[in-house]
């Protein structure tokens, strides 16, 4: 990972953890229980972790039930912490789903951190957040494209056991296949597309074909959302990310089965400004199938604008 990379996975892990404990505050406020002050302040303790704000600047809820005064409120311990958060009656459906997600994922840094292992809460935590419902849910989140895509990539970090443990039921609910061999987070990136959310379904793909390079329906994927993120680009950027993708293209075109391959190497290459290569990748794919209505419409666009 380079250090690009790397500063913006910090990032989004700041922000993720921000949200989840002010997500958390805002639970614990809204409850009837006794001993909010506790709670809240070991939440500001486990935010500090990763950025002394949460002491420094506190949040209105902080200030409300005064926790960083004397005396020091009771300090949960992180498992506990995060077991009475996730079992706290909340407003409404939406409210249980946003903390259940996020406490899902935010629970990995619980689990790097020196908190003393408990394996009694762990498993009724798990019981909790391991579920199919919450494991869509936390999928459908912009934060989820920074966990790992498989168990290897997380041992190749040199990550406890304990991760491998937490991730990998949902790794496995991510790779489960349909019918038609393509997996939930491969059409995860499909509705993105189809949403207009080019940038996160670039980003969640390019994770994907990374981990899955053999994986066609992931490639068609990311190479389809290079194209889209192409029209909007300035001059510079869309010949580079075109030409990068045209590579990308050309090294599944001729592995691959169907004419998608083949319809965006011919977008590529018609923003590219080369309308004669293009026009030869649409034909081919109406020559290979009569049928294949895009590569139709796109020599009929070209024909119009070219009269």
């Amino acid at each position: 990972m380079d250090e690009d990379m790397q500063n913006t996975q910090s990032a989004a892990v700041r922000t993720g953890i921000d949200y989840t404990v002010k997500l958390s505050y805002a639970a614990v406020d809204n409850s009837d229980l006794a001993d909010k002050r506790g709670l809240i302040y070991s939440l500001v303790c486990f935010g500090c972790m990763f950025d002394d704000s949460y002491a420094k600047n506190p949040d209105p809820i902080v200030r409300k039930y005064d926790c960083l005064s004397m005396p020091e409120p009771k300090k949960y311990d992180l498992y506990e912490l995060v077991y009475a958060i996730i079992n706290l009656p909340t407003a409404n459906d939406e409210s249980q789903t946003e903390i259940t997600k996020s406490w899902y994922m935010a629970f990995a840094y619980v689990l790097l951190s020196e908190a003393p292992h408990s394996a009694e809460i762990y498993e009724k935590i798990k019981r909790i957040l391991h579920t199919k419902e919450n494991f869509e849910e936390v999928m459908r989140s912009r934060y989820s494209v920074y966990i790992p895509a498989t168990t290897e990539e997380i041992a190749a970090q040199d990550a406890p056991n304990l991760i491998i443990d937490w991730y990998e039921p949902y790794i496995e609910y991510c790779r489960e296949r349909d019918d038609r061999g393509v997996t939930r987070e491969t059409k995860e990136c499909k509705r993105l597309l189809a949403l207009g959310n080019f940038n996160d379904a670039l980003l969640r793909s390019e994770r994907l074909l990374s981990a899955y390079p053999d994986d066609l329906q992931i490639a068609i994927t990311n190479i389809a959302a290079r194209v889209s993120l192409s029209g909007a680009a300035d001059v510079n950027t869309r010949t580079a990310l075109l030409k990068d993708t045209l590579s990308l293209i050309d090294e599944y075109i001729n592995i691959a089965d169907g004419q998608y391959f083949k319809y965006y190497r011919g977008l590529t290459l018609l923003g590219l400004m080369d309308t004669v290569g293009a026009r030869a990748e649409f034909k081919s794919c109406l020559e290979a199938d009569s049928s294949f209505e895009l590569a139709a419409l796109m020599l009929k666009g070209m024909d119009k604008y070219e009269k």
